[in-house]
């Protein structure tokens, strides 16, 4: 390809992702845009791109084109040198990657007879959180503009990611806003405290993607906490023993929300083993509250290892804020009504 027609080309495809990272409603469609288009353009093989997961930062694939299944499935590439090269920010180039003492998998380079390979970070802000990946079948030798071009597309990679993450995070915070108003209005129409805390352990799993939830309250005079509601768990796993004892609870009856990423392994919790056979990862708990004054527990919790977000977080306090008002008034209710027999 003529040099003049291949940079016509690359800035045809650069301005494709642009308008595409302003029109798509799925990322991934701008990620499959690019390596499809990738391979055509610069007369390679195939391409794929990688991303860092949120739970334990491990690379996944999100998209690829011209490899086979049993290439793209060979195992996890993470500790590839070239790989965690890219990810602190430098391109790396393979010239011959059957017998470069760097790549992992050399069987599956062989069989699939993938020769070159180039590989650039994609980040965000200046924090590298995947990979983009250009392979050649034949010896290729990457000149500088190509460099050049495959990380400016990594680039755009980071832009699309930031731009889905922005608009994701804006609609959950109206969703989130929505079920606020909405729970608190329902809470606030009944004195009867079952109704009460079964809506919310069971709309917030909903709302928020959760396994389970839980509310415990303070019982009166002792302090202890004992369990209400609770939605997505099993009797065993419920009745595993008290929470009093924990860390978390020491910090929630301060007045502290408290996440906890993994409940198999957490030094804020103790029932470890119980979590592990219920199939529960992260927790997020945070303190029911009337006038400041810590009065149960709302617990809500995952399968999959889950970072909570500060909208998260924020939610879970609003909720929990309008939960305690709510609770406390049927409580006073049912009070009144026993003294008025």
């Amino acid at each position: 390809m003529e040099l003049a027609t291949c940079k016509a080309s690359y800035f045809d495809l650069f301005i494709d992702v642009t308008k595409k990272i302003t029109t798509a409603e799925n990322i991934d469609d701008i990620f499959k845009l690019i390596t499809q288009k990738l391979p055509e353009i610069m007369d390679v093989d195939g391409s794929s791109i990688r991303l860092l997961n949120d739970a334990d930062k491990k690379l996944v694939l999100r998209s690829a084109s011209g490899l086979s299944e049993a290439y793209l499935n060979r195992g996890p590439i993470d500790h590839e040198e070239p790989v965690f090269k890219a990810l602190e920010g430098t391109p790396i180039v393979i010239e011959d990657a059957a017998n470069d003492p760097r790549i992992q998998y050399k069987e599956s380079i062989v069989q699939e007879g993938i020769q070159s390979i180039l590989v650039v970070p994609i980040s965000i802000r200046s924090k590298n959180v995947g990979i983009l990946r250009v392979l050649c079948k034949k010896p290729h030798h990457f000149n500088p503009d190509e460099i050049n071009f495959v990380a400016a597309l990594g680039e755009q990679c980071g832009i699309a990611i930031e731009n889905a993450r922005i608009f994701a995070d804006q609609q959950t915070q109206l969703d989130y806003f929505e079920t606020i108003h909405a729970i608190s209005k329902k809470i606030n129409t009944t004195y009867e405290l079952d109704k009460i805390l079964d809506l919310i352990v069971t709309r917030l799993p909903e709302v928020m993607n959760l396994k389970a939830a839980t509310i415990r309250l303070m019982e009166e005079n002792k302090g202890d906490l004992e369990l209400k509601a609770a939605y997505g768990l099993s009797q065993t796993y419920l009745e595993r023993g008290p929470l009093d004892k924990e860390l978390a609870t020491y910090y929630l009856k301060q007045g502290e929300p408290v996440v906890i990423l993994d409940a198999k392994t957490d030094l804020h919790t103790i029932y470890h083993k119980e979590a592990e056979l219920e199939g529960i990862s992260s927790i997020l708990a945070v303190p029911v509250t009337f006038n400041e004054e810590v009065i149960g527990i709302l617990r809500l919790l995952t399968e999959e290892v889950r970072q909570f977000s500060h909208a998260d977080i924020n939610f879970a306090l609003a909720i929990a804020e309008q939960s305690g008002i709510a609770i406390q008034r049927a409580i006073d209710y049912n009070r009144l009504k026993q003294t008025c027999k």
